[in-house]
């Protein structure tokens, strides 16, 4: 009987150095898992501001040539307003003149 209660002792022994090193093992793996995690969420937002930067590059690069595009069209849709303007100005003065020499 008393070989069963040595075994006991030394079978709950065990079960506490287990327990005991399961727990050293939690906290020595649990902050290298936070340390890793952090690591890889600051380098997938660092990836992720990059991409951003380049987006927002890249947007502006477009909407400066859309602009300039935009600003020509505008420029020419001036120019020709001014020639239609000038070519029925003349018109007008010309029907005008027409109308004078007429009526006096």
């Amino acid at each position: 009987m008393r070989e069963n209660s040595n075994r006991g002792l030394l079978g709950a022994i065990l079960i506490g150095v287990g327990v005991g090193l399961t727990a050293t093992g939690l906290a020595l793996v649990i902050p290298a898992c936070v340390s890793w995690g952090s690591g890889i969420f600051e380098e997938a937002f660092r990836r992720g501001r990059e991409r951003v930067e380049d987006a927002k590059a890249t947007f502006g690069e477009f909407a400066g040539r859309a602009q300039e595009r935009v600003q020509h069209h505008v420029e020419q849709a001036t120019k020709n307003a001014r020639n239609v303007t000038s070519v029925a100005a003349g018109a007008v003065e010309s029907a005008a003149r027409h109308v004078r020499e007429h009526t006096s």
